[in-house]
């Protein structure tokens, strides 16, 4: 019989709430991005998007969230664009047809994690603003038995 692997939390969860709305098809304003400087050598995070206020119930589209890591002096990579991508992770649920809820808690779960990086929103797709005031939280994680 094997152990569980168990989630073993590093540090404190880091949080960012959002100062500004965020556009359909367009990125999260650079200061709502959250940084995480993987002092603790976490492998992973858990992330929860909540509070989350569309201006009416998105029927299609995903909120993504983009990472963009840093150099190894801290500096921040480029801001993601359409003609600069990250890698992209999935908010799960996504709205679909027949969506009526303007906002639910939203969870992008086991995301790799690097040295010193920082995490945007994108709304994909959802024909929708999301309204300032979101909160983004990761709780790095690695492993353990």
């Amino acid at each position: 019989m094997t152990a569980p692997i168990l989630r073993n939390n590093v540090g404190s969860a880091v949080t960012v709430t959002t100062a500004n709305a965020i556009a359909n098809n367009a990125y999260a304003n650079s200061a709502d991005k959250l940084r995480i400087n993987n002092t603790g050598n976490a492998l992973l995070a858990d992330f929860r998007l909540t509070g989350v206020t569309f201006a009416a119930a998105p029927v299609a589209g995903a909120v993504q969230l983009i990472a963009v890591d840093r150099d190894f002096s801290g500096n921040a990579g480029p801001t993601p664009s359409a003609s600069m991508l990250g890698r992209i992770y999935p908010f799960s649920p996504q709205p679909s047809t027949s969506n009526a809820s303007t906002g639910w808690v939203m969870s992008c779960n086991s995301v790799p994690l690097s040295a010193d990086c920082d995490y945007w929103l994108y709304n994909n797709g959802t024909a929708q603003q999301i309204a300032a005031g979101c909160v983004l939280t990761a709780q790095p994680w690695s492993p353990g038995a």
